[in-house]
């Protein structure tokens, strides 16, 4: 049997339902802010890489809320992307050492903070956040 090989990117949308606003990003080196994500390694559970990438990248202990979109790559058909709703649990900030910055903003200020359109109905579910 063929094993088939696909590279999994997850990313972790975080809200936080006090303030209704969601932590974007930047890594040292970008221009641009962007949602937490990381890649998925052989073998490792989806949550696990979930709040592994969070822990590194911001400090924080999160909840996984659950899938809430999953994007196929079209450009490359073995990449995929998973998308997460979270919750901060443990809000003591670290930031992680290749991250620049990472900020809140409101739901419906995302896309232009990360200057990406997002697919429809992904763009839906994060500005009904708000």
């Amino acid at each position: 049997m063929t094993e088939l090989n696909f590279y999994v990117k997850i990313v972790g949308i975080i809200f936080d339902p006090t303030t209704r606003k969601v932590l974007v990003g930047k890594n040292k080196g970008d221009e641009k802010y962007s949602f937490l994500e990381g890649d998925l390694n052989n073998h490792e559970e989806l949550d696990k890489c979930l709040k592994r990438t969070i822990k590194e990248k911001t400090g924080f202990t999160a909840h996984n809320l659950g899938a809430i979109y999953a994007e196929n790559m079209l450009q490359d058909k073995n990449k995929i992307k998973l998308h997460f709703l979270c919750e901060v649990r443990e809000t003591k900030q670290k930031i992680g050492e290749n991250v620049e910055e990472i900020i809140w903003v409101k739901p419906s200020e995302v896309e232009e903070k990360i200057g990406l359109k997002l697919p429809p109905r992904l763009h839906e579910y994060i500005t009904n956040l708000g």
